[in-house]
């Protein structure tokens, strides 16, 4: 018996020495694991509903199971009496209980502290007016928790924008956040040491204010009489420059000009209006490329290193008004110039360009009809030009002898010097011009001395001589050459196409020489000695098949076939010089004002 007993202990022992083990295991298991998770109370109460528990009693914040953020409560009881009446006195109660929103809310020692700067005793001295955009500008719309934020600007149901600062806990403006992310069932409080301020002056007093840093930019508006609109309109972004910016402006132009009063009303128009952007546009808004401005011109912004605006530096960005913001550059922006305002800044070089551009009446068409190039010649060219003329100046010139000529120096588009190739460049007269890039750079037989002088509608090279356009039609041409064509003016008056090459076109003409048609005459045979003894019909179709569509300069050519006046193609051969057919050009691009000639040595047959 004693035996089976000591049996029976022995096993009672081992069962309980088992789950003796099995529950320590089970406590160790309990042990490595994190502690166990408790589900996290519901939150049930707003935003408006939270801020009074808080400062009621702060035992019964439930939107966080959080046990430091509930000892940050215990320990610092911030108190929120004077944001919850300024909130009901303001009429926002409802708003912030029934919208989602980050709250950034100040404690009542913050309101003291703005109560004290303000000489006021109690938050009930303050209106619903002054108070609104003042609370609206410590709200954020939807949720936004502390891990949520950057450093940047963010916008406020007021419209302004506070900026966040996490480079020293969390600041909000100059306010420091004590305790964040205290949740509520429509969004989150983050209580902060400090009444935040919205913008309370216009852009005009904000320069004011910061006087004097902007004092000679306010004084200009004031001049240019811009104060009321930048006041009162808007919103606008000003790149306001520094007094310094403005002092070397006035340095840059020179001894004559000492102050504003020494800049002509208008330009100080035009150059203020060129720093005003509409909207409200912030550094983080900004992207590279061009923006317009109030000036109807085009600023650039440039992100590569820090924040250009043309030339100029922003120094000081995003200072906020009640109608825009303003960023302090360290340099004057001036508007880029047309094409004739360009050609006027280079005065006395270009002076008589201009004069005779402006009695041509193409003043209007070179500042404002589209993107130029512009060939000019100097003074000194033109002077030449009067004097191989006979003549004293513009004045003894008539608009219908200007146009055409000045006409011939404009090329549509934006050609600068390394665009330029040899060849011919066709002008808004019609006429082309030649480049000839063999020794610097040559325009017919004029040199460029000066090249590429950039006005925000093209361009200007100026040159030395001024160029004459064609001033005969192809028929006229071809008879000055007499008596090298005189076979061939016989031959289109004999054809009745005189008029046509006259007063048509533009036209191509390969032109056969006398001694081309001599050689036909002799090929033909005996029983033909003169063009008496071709019919026309025969005569005319020959002549036509030497006519080509438009002008086509030999830089134009290209090997293949081009269709003629005369409905078969003539073939064009460039291996060896220049051949059509079986004809050589001998001497290419004699222009006239309605196409242009190319000299060859054989009548081509059809």
């Amino acid at each position: 018996m004693k035996t089976q007993a000591n049996k029976k202990t022995n096993s009672f022992k081992y069962i309980s020495l088992v789950v003796l083990a099995l529950i320590t295991l089970s406590f160790s298991s309990c042990n490595d694991d994190e502690d166990p998770v408790v589900p996290e109370a519901p939150v049930s109460v707003d935003i408006a509903t939270t801020l009074q528990q808080i400062t009621d009693d702060p035992d019964t914040y439930n939107g966080d199971n959080s046990e430091l953020k509930k000892q940050s409560i215990k320990s610092q009881r911030p108190k929120f009496k004077n944001l919850i009446t300024a909130l009901a006195k303001s009429g926002l109660v409802s708003t912030v209980a029934q919208n989602e929103f980050t709250v950034f809310a100040p404690t009542d020692e913050a309101f003291e502290q703005l109560l004290d700067e303000l000489g006021v005793g109690s938050i009930n001295d303050l209106t619903a007016e002054q108070l609104t955009p003042i609370l609206l500008y410590h709200v954020v719309s939807g949720t936004v928790m502390s891990g949520d934020l950057t450093n940047g600007l963010v916008e406020t149901v007021n419209g302004a924008y506070i900026e966040v600062d996490l480079s020293s806990g969390v600041m909000i403006n100059d306010a420091t956040v004590e305790i964040a992310d205290l949740k509520a069932l429509n969004g989150v409080i983050h209580v902060i040491d400090k009444v935040l301020l919205p913008p309370s002056m216009n852009l005009v007093e904000k320069a004011i204010n910061f006087d004097p840093e902007f004092s000679i930019l306010v004084e200009a508006v004031t001049k240019a009489g811009l104060g009321e609109t930048l006041a009162n309109d808007g919103p606008f972004t000003v790149f306001a420059p520094t007094n310094l910016a403005f002092q070397n402006l006035l340095n840059d132009l020179g001894p004559d000009v000492n102050s504003l009063d020494d800049i002509d009303s208008e330009m100080l128009v035009e150059i203020l209006l060129y720093h005003v952007v509409e909207g409200g546009v912030f550094s983080m808004d900004l992207t590279n490329g061009m923006v317009p401005t109030l000036n109807g011109k085009t600023i650039e912004v440039d992100l590569s290193s820090g924040v250009m605006i043309n030339d100029a530096t922003v120094e000081i960005p995003n200072v906020q008004a009640t109608n825009g913001v303003i960023h302090a550059i360290d340099k004057v922006l001036l508007p880029p110039k047309n094409i004739v305002e360009t050609a006027i800044s280079f005065d006395p070089e270009f002076s008589i360009l201009v004069d005779a551009v402006v009695k041509a009446g193409l003043d209007e068409t070179l500042a404002t009809g589209g993107t130029f190039t512009v060939f000019a010649p100097t003074n000194a060219a033109f002077e030449s030009l009067f004097s191989t003329m006979g003549i004293s100046g513009v004045e003894e010139l008539t608009p219908e002898q200007l146009a055409p000529i000045l006409l011939y120096h404009v090329v549509n588009g934006k050609v600068m010097s390394s665009d330029l190739s040899n060849g011919f460049v066709p002008t808004l007269n019609g006429a082309a011009v030649e480049v000839d890039l063999s020794s610097g750079v040559m325009i017919n037989s004029a040199t460029v001395g000066i090249p590429d002088v950039e006005a925000y509608n093209g361009v200007i090279h100026a040159i030395n001589e001024v160029l004459l356009p064609p001033t005969m039609n192809l028929v006229d041409l071809a008879i000055s050459f007499n008596p090298e064509f005189s076979i061939l003016v016989d031959a289109v008056t004999k054809a009745g196409l005189g008029e046509t090459l006259a007063n048509g076109g533009p036209y191509t003409v390969f032109a056969p020489t006398n001694q081309a048609f001599l050689d036909l005459l002799d090929d033909l045979g005996a029983e033909v000695n003169s063009l008496d003894d071709i019919p026309v019909a025969d005569l005319t179709a020959i002549l036509l098949y030497h006519v080509v569509e438009g002008r086509v300069y030999s830089s134009d050519l290209s090997a293949g076939t081009v269709p003629t006046l005369n409905g078969a193609e003539i073939t064009v051969d460039l291996s060896d010089g220049v051949m059509i057919d079986d004809a050589k050009v001998t001497a290419p691009n004699v222009q006239a004002t309605n196409g242009v000639i190319h000299v060859i040595n054989k009548v081509i047959i059809p």
